[in-house]
């Protein structure tokens, strides 16, 4: 990387949708050379992406999945790409029994985890008083409880070795509010807030090789992002609504492979003393944020979920000068 540059008041990173020099595979190969990397959804366009991905660093990939297997041919493409090994098995991220039994597996074939790839997701269309409670809490389930269940199971093995990556598959949804999209959005802000304080953890206890980071994967024309765009999800939802939605897709261009590159960069840990428990819209271009470390580090609401408030007023209740003198006791009820 060399020394960063000199901070610019005004940086904007270039914006990419697609695999670009700083993150080009033929960098990266071998670098993460048997490191055992589990991969949870991998059945779908951003799971096979990833998979490939981390098969050109040579990880040794245990990728899972829940109703559809990952095709066949993907094991032989990840082998050939220079995997050191594919395994794959079924789970229910949404059950800790499955997530146990998936760590399990994976212990015993592999004697450790290095990386977890936390990316099975669910996503729907609709007004959240109209969606069965048990849909949303399964959206929940999967997007948050199974990343969750697994940092929690993984988390004492990485203290132990005194190494490990979390990468949780977030969304921009996690940052903004969308309608008709509540469980996602409200589940993707928590998992970017436990990303964030589980590293702070990390950071307290002095292990500075375990990291963690949230990400925005691009707009990916996945098959749940087709199927919740779709006419008939479409039509759930008010009529007023629904003429964004129906075009929602045409900003949907970014390839899987530009996430699983960024992906890749960031578990060999270059990014770690700026983007360590970080949100990381993967769009951006990583070598010129990382450029800019010193505004990073010196701005904590940079890449992060915060609150904006009138006057410049922090989100710890402190106004600009400081605390101010214990106003006059009032009696209540004082009238």
């Amino acid at each position: 990387m060399g020394e960063p540059k000199a901070v610019e008041p005004q940086f904007t990173p270039r914006f990419r949708n697609d695999v670009y020099p700083f993150i080009h595979p033929k960098k990266f190969k071998g670098s993460l050379q048997d490191k055992v990397t589990i991969i949870t959804g991998a059945a779908g366009a951003i799971g096979q992406g990833l998979a490939e991905s981390f098969a050109v660093a040579g990880a040794n990939l245990v990728l899972t999945y829940n109703n559809t297997p990952p095709p066949p041919a993907l094991k032989e493409r990840c082998l050939t790409l220079g995997a050191s090994g594919v395994t794959f098995i079924k789970c229910n991220v949404a059950e800790l029994e499955g997530c146990e039994d998936l760590v399990r597996q994976a212990l015993e074939l592999n004697g450790r985890v290095d990386i977890i790839i936390n990316n099975a997701g669910a996503n729907g269309l609709g007004p959240m008083d109209a969606q069965d409670p048990r849909d949303f809490i399964r959206d929940i389930a999967v997007n948050f409880h199974g990343p969750y269940y697994l940092m929690r199971l993984l988390i004492p093995n990485f203290r132990e070795q005194g190494s490990g990556c979390v990468l949780n598959i977030a969304s921009r949804a996690g940052t903004v509010a969308i309608p008709y999209s509540t469980s996602y959005c409200a589940s993707k802000a928590a998992l970017i807030n436990l990303t964030a304080c589980t590293q702070k953890e990390m950071d307290i206890e002095g292990l500075e090789d375990i990291h963690l980071y949230s990400l925005h994967p691009g707009g990916i024309k996945s098959a749940m992002t087709l199927k919740k765009y779709g006419e008939e999800s479409v039509s759930n939802i008010p009529p007023q609504a629904r003429g964004w939605f129906s075009k929602a897709l045409d900003i949907y261009n970014d390839s899987p492979y530009l996430n699983g590159m960024v992906c890749v960069a960031l578990a060999t840990g270059l990014a770690k003393e700026a983007l360590r428990g970080k949100y990381f819209d993967v769009g951006q271009d990583l070598e010129d944020v990382l450029a800019q470390t010193p505004a990073i580090l010196a701005d904590p609401d940079l890449y992060s979920l915060h609150t904006t408030f009138l006057g410049s007023l922090g989100n710890g209740g402190v106004p600009p000068g400081g605390y101010q003198a214990p106003e006059t006791p009032f009696e209540f009820p004082g009238f």
